[in-house]
């Protein structure tokens, strides 16, 4: 008899073989998740199925991804983008809860599990998301505040890295601690508007309501537009964020081009503009976008591709 897994731990890889089965090691360290589903002694691990859609890696990823116990493995014949791939394992997935998990992360410290039992233990929440720490262990940014086209144009121009700022506009992409305003932001639980992709927990029921990532997004963004999406269908329901749970992401492990990961950020800002906001406002903030990266070109090289495709 095969028991039905309680998590649903989806991995999307793409090129990254070791670092995916290094993450998939962290995650099967987690002391408070069961993945053998089909153990017949009972358990009061959390019964978790793990699935890991690889993105037509060119590495050995799927010839030593098929070596691995315990997990479900999705070989697809194209690079079908973040956001498409997720949605690919949700159809597929059984849990009451959803993880989405980048293949670039170390868990740590049963954080999956720790994450789980806080969620399950507030209702009136639908997502929440654990401490991303860089490979030095210091913190890094995770989510914020939706755009609107006040946080957008501070962002786009520099605004929001001066002092108090932030305290009046609550920012788009809020600063770590290591930043020179010392921002408290990302060192305590707190709700919050959207967290990024590397790690988000969440409710089945959201995720069957609102249907997934909208796969127009191949990579970078699409967070944001799904956690707006989840707020318009339950404006009551709320986001966290949680400093006890913590994971280590290294980021950018994907990305074939350094600017690649700039450009999509930009285009899925404005993508998401296109979507939710007025017509006009789409207009200025790719304006400001074009200009903001023209002029962060004059001194950091890798910006004259970011500004020439906007």
């Amino acid at each position: 008899m095969v028991v039905k897994p309680l998590l649903s731990i989806i991995i999307v890889s793409f090129n990254t073989c070791q670092i995916t089965l290094d993450c998939l090691k962290s995650v099967f360290k987690d002391k408070g998740l069961e993945f053998d589903l089909s153990k017949t002694t009972p358990s009061e691990k959390i019964p978790t199925e793990i699935i890991v859609v690889d993105n037509d890696s060119k590495d050995n990823s799927v010839k030593e991804l098929q070596k691995v116990k315990n997990i479900t493995l999705i070989a697809n014949k194209e690079n079908s983008g973040f956001g498409k791939a997720n949605n690919q394992a949700i159809e597929i997935s059984s849990g009451n809860y959803i993880l989405l998990l980048n293949s670039d992360t170390l868990v740590l410290h049963s954080a999956i599990s720790q994450s789980l039992n806080w969620l399950s233990a507030h209702p009136e929440a639908h997502m929440c998301s654990a401490q991303l720490l860089n490979k030095d262990l210091s913190i890094q940014a995770s989510g914020g505040h939706f755009p609107n086209l006040l946080n957008t144009l501070a962002w786009s121009f520099g605004l929001d890295d001066l002092p108090f700022f932030n305290s009046l506009v609550p920012a788009f992409h809020p600063h770590t601690p290591q930043f020179y305003t010392h921002e408290k932001f990302f060192t305590k639980d707190h709700q919050q508007d959207w967290v990024t992709g590397a790690f988000m927990l969440i409710r089945r029921s959201i995720v069957d309501q609102t249907k997934g990532f909208d796969e127009s997004y191949f990579m970078y963004g699409e967070e944001v537009e799904w956690a707006y999406r989840m707020h318009l269908a339950l404006p009551q329901s709320q986001t966290w964020y949680l400093v006890g749970p913590q994971i280590i992401h290294l980021g950018g492990a994907s990305a074939i081009k350094r600017s690649d990961p700039i450009i999509r950020e930009y285009t899925g800002v404005i993508a998401f503009f296109q979507r939710h906001r007025p017509q006009w406002q789409t207009a200025i903030v790719k304006k400001a976008l074009k200009i903001n990266a023209c002029l962060r070109s004059l001194i950091i090289p890798i910006y004259k591709e970011v500004c020439s495709k906007m």
